[in-house]
């Protein structure tokens, strides 16, 4: 196995992993702007796919520029694809407010609009591929907003992106949230993990799922 880089969002806190085998790279959540090409470039990786856990601004405010400067598919669930145009859907019409409240007003944020085309490959349920020798599930999880998923690779390591965040609770009230959704159909499939896969969240550190949330 390669490696995985974690590249961390100063301003919001995502998680942007690039997944690296043999020079070629996976990347899961492209929160990086426009240093991000040339940050790949130094590292002599070029990007093959992008995917992304769900619809949200800080998650994917990279994916634009990666567009313009590779040759690349991007694979998502097809709720998310069709909100990452929408500015309100996708949350960028509402961040700079957002992290205002989040940092009892103490940023300054500038967070401008993000609209991006829809993906290159979507499903509504489940999606399953190999990649440079790595199997990789997706699951849509529906709740936090309406396009989330979990993206498992060789059923060890599980992206969870805004899910089973250390020391946070689950958000289903941003826009395309659903507390019902969330409680019907992801949390069940949450609470089904087996003990031992190695957790790497949307936002805070890593670390191996225990049957329970970590503590911040």
């Amino acid at each position: 196995m390669g490696q995985i880089a974690v590249f961390s969002d100063s301003l919001t806190d995502s998680r942007c992993y690039c997944v690296e085998e043999g020079g070629k790279v996976l990347i899961i959540d492209p929160n990086q702007g426009e240093k991000f090409p040339d940050l790949l470039e130094k590292l002599g990786w070029e990007p093959e796919k992008v995917l992304l856990t769900h619809e949200h601004c800080d998650h994917m405010q990279g994916l634009n520029i990666l567009r313009e400067r590779y040759q690349l598919y991007v694979i998502c669930t097809e709720m998310c694809s069709r909100n990452l145009g929408n500015p309100v859907k996708n949350m960028s019409s509402m961040m700079e407010i957002y992290l205002r409240f989040r940092n009892e007003e103490k940023t300054e944020a500038v967070y401008d609009p993000v609209r991006c085309r829809p993906a290159d490959v979507t499903f509504t349920e489940t999606c399953r591929f190999l990649w440079r020798g790595h199997t990789f599930f997706l699951k849509a999880l529906p709740g936090h907003t309406g396009g989330s998923c979990g993206i498992w690779m060789d059923e060890k390591i599980m992206f969870s992106g805004d899910y089973l965040i250390p020391g946070e609770e689950v958000i289903t009230r941003f826009p395309g949230g659903s507390p019902e959704d969330y409680e019907k159909i992801t949390r069940p499939c949450l609470e089904k993990l087996r003990e031992g896969i190695h957790i790497y969240p949307g936002h805070g550190c890593d670390y191996i799922w225990k049957g329970k949330m970590v503590k911040g």
